[in-house]
């Protein structure tokens, strides 16, 4: 399991922020997705890779 972690004081760049990272990487699979708000909302987003062989 994997965790990227997304910040920002914007709601709307971090929203922009997330959904082009999901878009890049939309082979993964999102386990859990927890978020906390101050001074900035920080996004978490645990997520698995497919254990496939790399192509060369």
């Amino acid at each position: 399991m994997k965790v990227r972690i997304f910040s920002s004081p914007d709601s709307r760049l971090l929203e922009k922020e997330v959904n082009q990272w999901l878009e890049a990487n939309n082979w993964i699979k999102v386990l859990n997705i927890t978020q906390s708000t101050g001074a900035s909302t920080v996004l978490s987003i645990w997520y698995d890779e497919p254990n496939v062989p790399i192509l060369g």
